[in-house]
């Protein structure tokens, strides 16, 4: 077998491909999650993450496919398995090659986590591929986070910026483990409803269905980032609510490695959806593979650190007629 970058990422052999996080919809092609980055119609997804394209999208052409059911795509034999990024997100495995797609290795509240196994061939992400990117324990982040939200809606409203797929979620149950239920952006509460129908119990209210009067100081509210403004026009929700004393916090993993103070925000939480640079490598030592293939973010440091720590064989993954190299299987 043969692997891969052309059209995403391609696994090639006698003639013929599947193609994991293709750059456009095929039938061929499997989707590992519900990010627009990685959404595409018409390709093989699990049932959570086809519902997301639906409501994302419009788009109802989608395969869905359970989690640790083999099934078969154009010759290949491929078995989703928990990623632990988002609801429904998934690794794919096929013939001794594992590919972790965006995964977390720690665990979510409310996504699971990503548990490694044993392969001949690894493709792994690389977002905090580089020496140095180590979050704080997922843990302590989340008490901080669910003390500021308590100490701010005591006296105003606490306002929480996030990626409204995973992270703003993760943030709603953070909040109904320390009894708030929170209010939630329309875009957001469209994405906490497939996490319920999917069994997650979330608890929140809709900040469009509030009366006048709630609307003044509704606790906490759970939004999109992209509200507080910097590329985009802020949210006007946001600006009146921080204009009667409303605070603001942003939640990423980027936090932890960079000032969020000074981009207009009261506080910032910096836990990933991601792995961090040693879960990487933990990941990269329990799977025991062969070959390492870095993709998405920092690949030559994390495929540098691999081979320097763990003696691995390990390259970002090369384009087609980059020579690609056999894989084994």
């Amino acid at each position: 077998m043969q692997v891969f970058r052309h059209n995403g990422i391609c696994l090639y052999r006698d003639g013929r491909a599947v193609y994991l996080d293709p750059s456009r919809g095929r039938a061929d092609g499997v989707v590992t999650h519900g990010h627009s980055d990685h959404l595409r119609p018409g390709t093989v997804m699990t049932p959570p993450t086809a519902d997301f394209l639906r409501v994302r999208t419009g788009s109802r052409r989608a395969t869905p496919q359970e989690y640790h059911a083999p099934f078969t795509l154009n010759g290949f034999t491929l078995e989703l398995l928990p990623a632990g990024h988002v609801l429904g997100a998934a690794m794919v495995a096929c013939d001794g090659v594992l590919y972790t797609g965006d995964f977390n290795p720690v665990g979510t509240i409310t996504a699971g986590r990503a548990a490694p196994r044993e392969c001949e061939t690894l493709i792994i992400e690389s977002t905090y591929g580089k020496p140095g990117q180590a979050l704080p324990p997922r843990e302590s982040v989340v008490r901080d986070l669910q003390a500021w939200l308590t100490a701010i809606a005591a006296t105003t409203t606490a306002i929480v910026g996030a990626y409204p797929l995973g992270k703003a979620q993760e943030v709603v149950a953070a909040a109904n483990a320390v009894d708030l239920q929170p209010m939630v952006s329309e875009a957001v509460g469209d994405l906490c409803d497939i996490y319920r129908a999917h069994g997650v119990p979330l608890e929140y209210r809709r900040y469009e269905a509030l009366s006048a009067d709630e609307r003044i100081a509704p606790g906490v509210l759970v939004t999109s980032s992209a509200g507080f403004g910097g590329r985009q026009r802020p949210d006007p929700v946001v600006t009146e609510l921080r204009q009667r004393g409303g605070r603001t916090a942003r939640v990423s993993g980027w936090c932890a490695f960079a000032d969020w103070g000074k981009r207009g925000v009261d506080a910032s939480f910096p836990f990933s959806d991601h792995a961090d640079f040693p879960s990487l490598l933990d990941f990269v030592a329990a799977c025991r593979p062969q070959q390492v293939y870095t993709v998405h973010g920092a690949t030559k440091h994390l495929a540098a650190a691999i081979e320097r720590e763990l003696g691995i064989a390990a390259r970002p993954l090369p384009k087609k007629g980059e020579m690609p190299l056999e894989v084994f299987g």
